[in-house]
């Protein structure tokens, strides 16, 4: 009996028909590894945590934001700018950067914008914001300049948190005359009132809406993040009657928003209506919120506004003195920063040799 030879050969032809779909297979998961990493590299860059960064933002020069009419004004010998911060959301790649940064602070998205609260809407808010601390800076500024003011402020509502024990009953612009039948002084007047009272009272408030005078009631409630009794507004002082004997107004388009730059404006406002040369060639910025009687009130990003300060290679940086200790401890080197608690206190500061 005879046998077949073997088939010689035959694994060697196997062979090659199998290399194809091996390759084929390595091609695909080498392109699947690298398009998952493209997309997490992608997501870790692009796509933002509910995390904010505070930078520091252009500092804005601020006699060009200003229009007098109807009175002799006074060049400045020297330069006023306001100082501001920009806010970054960011992914997950910039905020390991930040985080491993001491010098540079992230909050929560929740904190800087109010949730519920549609962002153009907010942002808008925030420009009325500026125009009505501009008002009142102005103002105080001439009235400072012995100039004859007659000014009245009024409590305006600029937001109102959603779910909070005003929502349905508040609404942004009202403006708040009294609490229980008893007149307001101003917003912190409002404040201390309702922090005063407890979870569950009943409060009555009077407000003016679109001309109207409104007789409403709201229970105080609880707010995130905040102790005691609330409402669940951001509240101001904004301008109910003003008569000057001239015009002072803001430029129009100017968007810049929130009331940080009360101070700087009511300087800037001085200088120009008076024959003083409180600048003297210098270059002076400074932030602070400004009340109706000349008070300096705290405000946020202190340090990113001191480094912005620094790179513009400010002389002088004026700062509410209610927060000199922070701006002092994280104020970049060779910068010149004082603390003022009021209007007074900041033209006698320039008068000074300072900077």
């Amino acid at each position: 009996m005879s046998a077949e030879p073997p088939v010689r050969g035959a694994t060697a032809t196997a062979e090659p028909a199998a290399r194809p779909a091996r390759r084929r297979r390595s091609l695909l998961r080498t392109l699947f590894y690298t398009v998952s990493t493209a997309i997490i590299v992608f997501a870790g860059f692009a796509v933002p945590l509910p995390l904010v960064e505070t930078q520091p933002g252009t500092p804005s020069e601020i006699a060009p934001l200003v229009e007098i009419e109807g009175t002799e004004i006074h060049d400045l010998n020297g330069t006023t700018a306001l100082l501001t911060v920009r806010q970054q959301e960011l992914a997950v790649f910039p905020t390991i950067g930040v985080l491993l940064d001491g010098d540079r602070e992230l909050r929560r998205l929740e904190d800087v914008y109010p949730p519920g609260i549609d962002r153009d809407d907010y942002l808008a808010g925030q420009r009325e914001r500026f125009g009505r601390q501009f008002d009142v800076a102005a103002a105080v500024a001439a009235r400072t300049a012995g100039v004859d003011v007659d000014l009245e402020t009024a409590v305006v509502v600029v937001n109102v948190l959603p779910d909070s024990p005003a929502d349905g009953v508040l609404e942004r612009g009202d403006i708040v005359v009294a609490v229980d039948g008893e007149p307001l002084a101003d917003a912190q007047d409002l404040a201390a009132r309702t922090q005063a009272g407890t979870v569950g009272d009943v409060i009555g408030l009077t407000v003016l809406r679109d001309g109207e005078e409104l007789e409403l009631q709201a229970v105080l409630g609880t707010i995130p993040g905040e102790p005691g009794a609330r409402l669940g507004v951001w509240i101001e002082d904004g301008v109910d009657l003003l008569r000057l004997p001239f015009e002072i107004s803001l430029q129009e388009g100017t968007r810049i928003g929130g009331p940080s730059a009360g101070m700087m404006v009511a300087i800037t406002v001085y200088d120009l209506l008076t024959e003083e040369d409180l600048l003297r060639g210098r270059t002076v910025v400074g932030t602070g919120t400004l009340g109706s009687d000349g008070t300096v009130g705290p405000v946020g990003g202190i340090p990113q506004k001191l480094q912005a300060a620094a790179e513009l290679g400010a002389d002088l940086v004026l700062v509410p003195q209610v927060q000199f200790g922070v701006a002092e401890a994280r104020a970049p080197e060779g910068l010149t920063v004082v603390g003022v608690a009021n209007l007074d206190e900041a033209i006698e500061v320039l008068r000074a040799d300072t900077g």
